[in-house]
């Protein structure tokens, strides 16, 4: 009987959440595309609906900043990142995006 006390605890008090992990608060998704992905050149690049410049960082998986660019156009060149995968931040007229990016 104990144990059904307990049970009965333990169900009400747990609870779930979801969380948006997307668009920071107050600012729109950018609307972005990151091409060829998987990249197996020594460019890629970062597409978008407007032609405003945009900052595009990128970060390993452990978070840390191995490319950071202002880019005017398209092109991101990436010669000097190892293979891996790689998580790429864009913001573009107040607006950001994420995007997984894998170089080959």
């Amino acid at each position: 009987m104990k144990q059904l006390y307990l049970l009965l605890f333990f169900m009400g008090t747990f609870s779930l959440a979801a969380q948006h992990t997307g668009a920071v608060a107050g600012n729109e998704e950018a609307r972005i595309r990151v091409h060829p992905n998987p990249a197996t050149a020594d460019v890629v690049y970062v597409e978008s609906d407007s032609n405003a410049p945009k900052t595009v960082r990128v970060f390993d998986l452990f978070g840390k900043v191995v490319l950071e660019r202002r880019l005017m156009g398209d092109a991101l060149v990436i010669d000097r990142l190892v293979p891996g995968v790689y998580m790429v931040r864009i913001e573009q007229n107040g607006k950001y995006a994420t995007k997984k990016l894998v170089v080959r």
